[in-house]
């Protein structure tokens, strides 16, 4: 497959510096600008043509993909960008996706969590290379940040230096927004170096307890092709961070939730699990004998995440669920109160049976226990898992990329020497 990177662009000075500081530094990658436009402003869709025309000039191609259902505020429009980005990367084959955080954007990001008092694992902050926030679009896609360790002043000097300009975003000024209102209110350098340690040292640590957490996973959960866990309590009697990291990890992959529950529900099931009682929270539910899966309740309880039935046509490929990767042709829903004809659904406790993926067309249960000729859409529990707590590195192509645009901006222009640095 041709090398081929995507980059978020807004067409401001940060992300239009990212875009021609990976053009110059190894034209023969060919690049893809994706740009958001939220449609949250009267003028947003002239400024996502203009970013698409910058794009075109600096010899990459461009998306514009636009917010069909515009809602205020920074988290919903950061949700919303994601999954954009990552359905658009998808569909293009992009597995790793360029975006312009900056020095100053890292040290918002941890003085924001740090204002909130949470534990120290939430002052992991952005990284340089991590996987896209969101679930199941972003699943096959990395994130890469090559500027966290660079000013903002250091990329305008950059564009300046190649007379390039960039778009204002007026809502970078608007204080209504915390992060707008933390860049008005200056933090010294000795504050700020202590938030990057603090910060260094939480990834480090989630690093670890990531790593003790496969091996408890590997040790004490047996993942099965219905889409649930049989789960070892031994195993996991143990007060410690990875326990909790696992249980984390495996209540996602059982669910299919787009978000991680809150710690408060994971610890309730750990105790639930540890005690041998049954449980039900986070779209999953745990048995007595510590079989975990998703929420039979889903299926009809009105306060439950339902699950959105999902047609395909032929040739295409959806998930369902957040669960189950299926390909068409299907009509996809959960099982419920059917009674099928066909296939053995006996090792498959009563409840769970209910949550398992129905071709509404065909009449045909679409997964169940692993060996079963029904099987027909594959469980991604594991990738889940995987994608949580497996440690991301950068393709080794992207390294070349990176020892380029170094070499090639320390001969250009010092300001950019530690650029691209992952």
């Amino acid at each position: 497959m041709p090398r081929r990177l995507g980059v978020a662009l807004s067409g401001g000075g940060d992300s239009t510096a990212l875009l021609l500081a990976l053009r110059e530094a190894a034209p023969q990658i060919a690049v893809t600008a994706y740009i958001v436009d939220h449609a949250l402003r009267p003028e947003s869709a002239e400024e996502a043509r203009r970013a698409a025309r910058m794009a075109h000039d600096a010899g990459a191609s461009a998306r514009i993909l636009t917010w069909d259902a515009p809602r205020p505020g920074q988290g919903h429009a950061r949700t919303a960008r994601h999954s954009l980005l990552a359905e658009a990367c998808r569909k293009d084959g992009v597995t790793l996706l360029c975006l312009a955080h900056t020095l100053e954007d890292r040290i918002e990001t941890l003085r924001m969590r740090a204002a909130r008092g949470g534990p120290e694992a939430t002052l992991t902050g952005p990284g340089a290379f991590d996987p896209s926030p969101v679930w199941p679009e972003g699943r096959d896609l990395n994130l890469a940040r090559p500027f966290l360790s660079l000013t903002r002043a250091q990329l305008r000097a950059y564009l300046a230096s190649r007379g390039a300009g960039w778009i204002e975003d007026p809502s970078n000024a608007d204080a209504r927004y915390e992060r707008v209102r933390l860049r008005q209110a200056p933090i010294s350098d000795g504050a700020a170096r202590a938030l990057i340690e603090r910060s260094d040292a939480a990834r480090a640590a989630a690093a670890a307890d990531a790593e003790a957490a496969r091996g408890l996973i590997r040790r004490g959960a047996a993942m099965t092709g219905w889409g649930g866990a049989q789960l070892d309590r031994a195993a996991f009697d143990l007060p410690a961070a990875p326990a909790r990291r696992a249980f984390e990890a495996l209540l996602l992959a059982v669910s299919g939730a787009p978000s991680p529950p809150a710690p408060r529900l994971v610890t309730a099931g750990l105790e639930a699990l540890n005690a041998g009682e049954a449980w039900t929270g986070a779209g999953a539910m745990l048995t007595p004998g510590g079989v975990l899966g998703r929420d039979p309740g889903a299926a009809g309880r009105k306060d439950a995440r339902a699950a959105p039935a999902l047609r395909l046509r032929p040739g295409e490929t959806g998930v369902f669920d957040g669960r189950f990767e299926v390909a068409g042709p299907a009509r996809v829903e959960m099982l419920g109160e059917r009674r099928p004809e066909a296939g053995d659904l006996s090792k498959i406790s009563g409840p769970f049976r209910r949550t398992l993926p129905f071709d509404a067309d065909s009449g045909a249960v679409l997964a169940g226990p692993a060996g079963q000729d029904l099987v027909k859409a594959r469980a991604i529990a594991a990738e889940r898992i995987s994608g949580r707590l497996m440690a991301r590195t950068p393709p080794a192509w992207f390294d070349g990329v990176s020892a380029e645009a170094r070499a090639c901006a320390a001969l250009a222009k010092p300001v950019l020497k530690s650029n691209m640095r992952l």
